[in-house]
């Protein structure tokens, strides 16, 4: 874990904030809508975390993004059954609303729940042109390898703990 990496996954500003905060440990993935036909898939097991601000057609990112957070994935569990997802309620950024629509949308019903471990980056990677990252698309692939060196996990290995196992008890409860 922690080593440098070129890649990002596109999340909401919102979301990253909470998950920086230590706040949520849990985000619920569909996929862009360049991915609507695959969905969402897991493609690395760590990453930057990519904040945004905009979607849709039109709205372009602000012309720079700073990366301030690294995660690293602790379980992906996909959830086909809408009762389940409902059990997560209240662990994660999202409204339930929200969530309804992203488990129907598409041909496929469902979500992915990825349990993520986040840190905290010694110094914020600022990316001074993010408009090459536009597009409604998880994965972003950065122009180079940027280092991790120095971070820090925004929770404690208990208090982590704590959360996933919360997570786990709540989808098999």
């Amino acid at each position: 874990m922690l080593s440098s990496n070129r890649y990002a996954l596109k999340e909401w500003e919102t979301v990253c904030d909470r998950l920086g905060r230590g706040e949520d440990v849990l985000v619920l993935r569909k996929g862009g809508i360049l991915e609507r036909r695959q969905g969402f898939r897991l493609e690395h097991r760590e990453f930057f975390l990519f904040p945004t601000r905009f979607h849709g057609k039109g709205e372009a990112p602000p012309p720079r993004v700073d990366l301030r957070l690294y995660a690293g994935v602790e379980a992906d569990i996909e959830i086909r059954d809408l009762a389940r997802l409902r059990r997560l309620d209240g662990r994660h950024a999202l409204p339930w609303g929200d969530v309804e629509r992203r488990f129907h949308y598409g041909d496929e019903k469902g979500v992915h729940a990825l349990v993520l471990r986040a840190w905290r980056l010694a110094e914020p990677h600022p990316l001074p042109d993010a408009r090459v990252y536009e597009g409604c698309r998880s994965w972003v692939e950065l122009a180079e390898e940027l280092p991790v060196k120095g971070a820090q996990p925004v929770l404690g290995d208990a208090a982590f703990e704590d959360r996933h196992r919360a997570i786990r008890d709540a989808l098999h409860g």
